[in-house]
């Protein structure tokens, strides 16, 4: 009887999806059929073999936008018995160092659009010139350039190659994930072939991504961020046609991309679809014939995305939500996406608890997931162990989850507790406000109060702070209500687009301390 190994996958997209194609827009646009990437993947799974030694226990570095390139290397590597772990460009310099020499690469293979990209491209070259520095194996992906091996070279050296992949166990690391540190510092988790492909089945269902060998799905959740929240993989397995975008995610870009491609389902996280809601609203007329969902996450959706995506794009909006340790999306929203994260795919078990345990339906607690490829608590646990997501959820009768607050969000006053993540919603329903973080400033009294970063639809004619405050009276305890609401042109963002509230956080400590010292030279003089 054969394992759960990403092999699997390969045979379907030559054996059973001979219809469905990689669109790369990375610059020139290029097709590829599914059969045709498949034999280059078995190819370049052989040419890493040949040229590079690549087996079990090593790692292979990939530094890359999404594209085609990127998607064969999500299961050639594997093939070969060696794990992917694919880096963020957007990390800081040195972290980007630190990742990509860490864990003693067998190889690293770059993106050179990485290497000229403008915001991206100076942190990517000094990882390059590291690596050299090493004396780490580096490939370009393409045809490389003279002074550089190609990943093209070796997909051909893999064609000449006669000596058959050596099967792969399903327990071999598949993938090496990293969290994005948002609560923390980040980690690193291993997955194997069997995680994988169970969590490709598993989100392969009618109510986890409901995806067919009807759509053709744009995934602009990064491939660095969880395989792209797995959408290649669960692609591959039901014949989805993939429409990959490259660097460039410029909202006008991806406006062109959506339709030119007749996109059916797109995914991103919240602000994305924030600013290509705003690009459509300056174009009347737009119009996605073919889109019929987009699936959000990573942040709470306000009203104004899910309401202008439904009127203005004329798609259905479903919200989601996952984490690095749960594999990406572990649950899934279709009726109501403002309001909750929906109930857990096939395979995924959740429960709210309390100081004593479980607690009863629409109370709240502190949300636990497990299951088969719920990897926050290691291999070791064989998913029969609870994962605590440090989530603040509630849950109903249905199995809905909703979610309260991150646990290391929450807000102490006088000894109460405020729900930061409620506050942004319901700041959320204003009609100008288009976006809202808020956090903690200490305070010498209540030890800690709430203040509001707000962002809205236009810098000209925003509300005022009073305004905001008459409308969130009647929605919320009055002392939920922030004491500063300060309104800026963007929040600030992780490298995966989510909330950057440390920083906020840490700009709040720093205005308390600010304040302070001008207390005490005052005194003093």
């Amino acid at each position: 009887m054969s394992g759960l190994t990403l092999d699997h996958l390969v045979w379907r997209m030559e054996e059973v999806h001979r219809h469905a194609e990689i669109v790369d827009r990375s610059s020139a646009r290029s097709v590829r059929s599914f059969p045709e990437a498949a034999r280059r993947i078995r190819d370049l799974a052989r040419g890493l073999r040949s040229r590079f030694g690549l087996g079990t226990g090593d790692t292979v570095k990939v530094l890359a936008f999404n594209s085609t390139h990127h998607v064969e290397l999500l299961l050639g590597v594997p093939l070969t018995g060696a794990a992917l772990d694919s880096l963020n460009p957007r990390t800081p310099t040195e972290a980007l160092i630190l990742d990509a020499s860490s864990s003693a690469p067998a190889l690293v293979i770059v993106d050179p659009a990485t290497l000229a990209h403008p915001t991206v491209g100076e942190a990517a070259r000094a990882v390059l010139s590291v690596l050299e520095r090493m004396a780490v194996p580096v490939l370009m992906m393409g045809d490389g350039d003279p002074g550089c091996p190609s990943l093209e070279g070796v997909v051909t050296e893999g064609a000449r190659v006669a000596d058959p992949l050596p099967a792969t166990d399903e327990n071999d690391t598949a993938y090496r994930f990293h969290t994005s540190g948002t609560t923390g510092s980040p980690k690193t988790h291993t997955v194997s072939h069997r995680q994988a492909l169970l969590h490709c089945l598993s989100q392969a269902t009618v109510d986890a991504t409901g995806l067919s060998r009807k759509d053709r799905v744009l995934p602009l959740a990064p491939l660095f961020h969880v395989n792209g929240w797995g959408l290649p993989l669960v692609s591959v397995m039901v014949g989805a046609s993939l429409v990959l975008p490259g660097g460039d995610l410029t909202p006008r870009r991806l406006v062109q991309v959506l339709q030119e491609e007749e996109v059916t389902v797109a995914a991103a996280v919240p602000t994305v679809w924030h600013d290509v809601c705003e690009v459509v609203l300056t174009a009347p007329g737009t119009k996605f014939p073919a889109l019929r969902e987009v699936l959000t996450g990573g942040s709470p959706v306000s009203d104004w995305v899910c309401s202008t995506l439904r009127s203005v794009l004329d798609t259905e909006v479903v919200s989601a939500w996952g984490m690095t340790e749960s594999m990406a999306c572990s649950t899934y929203e279709r009726e109501a996406a403002e309001e909750s994260v929906g109930r857990p795919i096939p395979l995924v078990e959740m429960r709210v608890v309390g100081i004593d345990g479980p607690v009863p339906a629409g109370d709240r607690g502190r949300l636990e997931i497990r299951g088969p490829f719920v990897i926050g608590l290691g291999r070791a646990a064989g998913g029969n162990e609870w994962f605590d997501t440090g989530d603040i959820a509630s849950r109903d009768l249905s199995g809905r989850i909703r979610l309260h607050d991150r646990s290391k969000d929450l807000i102490k006053s006088g000894g109460e507790w405020i729900a930061s993540a409620e506050v942004e919603n319901l700041l959320c329903t204003h009609p100008a406000v288009t976006g809202a973080a808020v956090v903690a400033r200490p305070d010498p009294r209540w030890g800690e109060r709430p203040v509001a970063y707000v962002t809205t639809e236009s810098s000209s004619e925003r509300p005022t702070e009073e305004q905001i405050v008459a409308h969130l009276l009647p929605l919320m305890p009055k002392w939920w209500l922030p004491d500063r609401i300060k309104f800026v042109e963007d929040l600030p963002r992780t490298a995966v687009g989510k909330v950057d509230k440390r920083s906020l956080r840490d700009l709040e400590a720093q205005t308390i301390h600010e304040l302070q010292s001008t207390d005490k030279e005052e005194v003093s003089a």
